[in-house]
């Protein structure tokens, strides 16, 4: 699995007219306590999940995010963000009814932080965490990581920023594929990778199928 970065990240505000093109990809930071919250723009599945959530943070953060993707959507659409058709693959990714012009998209937020991916005619994974303390990180690595990334965290001695990188990586690579964490694990020569320098003690990193690298990728910074 590659850890290597894609350098000199410039965050623009975002354009009024947005490319469908293949050849690119945009990625959009979304500070979520800066997003709008419309109920009334999520459908019934999305109602659905904001009501389970148990604290008003996360519902809230839940809202903003989803409203912030049904928003930017609803502009490469052309349409209003209700009217966006998303749907759900078997492996629980979200995704566009592509009787639209093969629009693929992922988001990913941790925290306050949310990324969205978005590009025309091929899959795409992102994923960002935040620095945290994590018990299990040895048993989790055990389930998820291959035997070379298990390698480097021993070589290491379990350095935590290794393994964040490298979790991203993996969880981009599996949501580009609509793949769960513990879903069969992609190949490297299925799916590349590449990290993305946020903040300090933020991780993220994004992926797309072998092959299809984008020849531009923008990106924007709020709505």
């Amino acid at each position: 699995m590659t850890t290597a970065t894609i350098p000199k990240i410039h965050w623009l505000p975002a354009p009024k007219m947005l490319s469908t093109e293949h050849e690119h990809l945009d990625i959009w930071l979304l500070e979520l306590d800066q997003m709008p919250c419309y109920p009334d723009d999520l459908d019934a599945a999305e109602i659905t999940r904001l009501n389970n959530f148990k604290f008003d943070r996360a519902r809230q953060q839940f809202c903003r995010a989803r409203t912030a993707l049904r928003i930017i959507l609803g502009r490469y659409l052309g349409c209003d963000a209700a009217d966006v058709p998303l749907t759900v693959n078997s492996g629980g990714k979200p995704g566009i009814d592509h009787t639209s012009p093969g629009l693929y998209f992922n988001l990913s937020h941790a925290g306050n932080t949310a990324l969205l991916a978005v590009r025309t005619g091929h899959e795409v994974g992102i994923d960002v965490e935040n620095h945290r303390d994590l018990p299990n990180a040895r048993h989790l690595a055990q389930r998820i990581f291959r035997d070379k990334e298990i390698t480097k965290l021993k070589q290491s001695k379990w350095d935590s920023a290794l393994f964040f990188r490298l979790w991203t990586h993996m969880e981009a690579r599996q949501k580009c594929l609509g793949r769960g964490v513990f879903g069969e694990a992609s190949s490297e020569n299925v799916v590349e990778s590449r990290s993305l320098t946020l903040n300090a003690n933020q991780y993220a990193a994004i992926a797309w199928p072998t092959d299809t690298a984008p020849k531009t990728i923008n990106f924007y910074n709020g709505l």
